[in-house]
C-alpha cells in the first residue's frame, strides 16, 4: 500500500466526510455492479453466439450502456479523499467503452485484431474496476 494511502487512513475524519465516502462509495460500488455484468453478460455472449453481426450489435449496446455509467460517474461529485479514485474509475469506464468500440467495429468489419485489442481492453479495465472496488472496500 502507498504511504499516502495509509497515511489518509489514519488521518480522523468528519461525520459529513465520512457520509459523503459513504454515499460516494456506494454508488461506485453499483456502478462497478454493472461493468461485472456487461462483462459477464459479453462473455455468456461471446461463447454461444456465432454470427459477427450480432456480437458487433451487443458491443455497439454495451458501449452505449457503459458511456451512460461514465456520465453518471461525472456527476457524482466525490470526497476529497477519493478524488483519485473518481479519476480512476472515469478512466476505467472511458476504457471499457473503448474496447466495446473496438469489439463492435472488429466484428462489423471482420478484422480480428480491433476484436483482440477490444477483448484485452475489457479485460484490463475489468481488473482496474476491481481493484478500485478493492480500494474502496478498504476504506469503509
Amino acid at each position: 500500500m502507498a504511504l499516502a494511502t495509509f497515511l489518509q487512513l489514519l488521518r480522523s475524519t468528519t461525520l459529513q466526510e465520512r457520509r459523503a465516502q459513504r454515499l460516494y462509495r456506494t454508488e461506485v460500488l453499483r456502478i462497478a455492479a454493472r461493468v461485472r455484468g456487461i462483462f459477464d453478460e459479453w462473455l455468456l455472449l461471446r461463447e454461444v453466439e456465432p454470427d459477427n453481426a450480432q456480437l458487433a450489435n451487443a458491443a455497439a449496446v454495451n458501449r452505449w450502456e457503459l458511456m451512460r455509467l461514465l456520465k453518471a460517474a461525472e456527476g457524482l461529485e466525490p470526497p476529497r479523499s477519493l478524488s483519485g479514485i473518481h479519476r480512476d474509475v472515469h478512466n476505467a469506464l472511458v476504457g471499457s467503452a473503448r474496447a466495446c468500440q473496438l469489439l463492435a467495429n472488429g466484428y462489423r468489419v471482420y478484422k480480428s485484431e480491433a476484436v483482440c485489442d477490444g477483448q484485452a481492453l475489457l479485460v484490463e479495465t475489468l481488473a482496474d474496476i476491481n481493484e478500485l472496488v478493492s480500494q474502496l472496500e478498504l476504506r469503509a
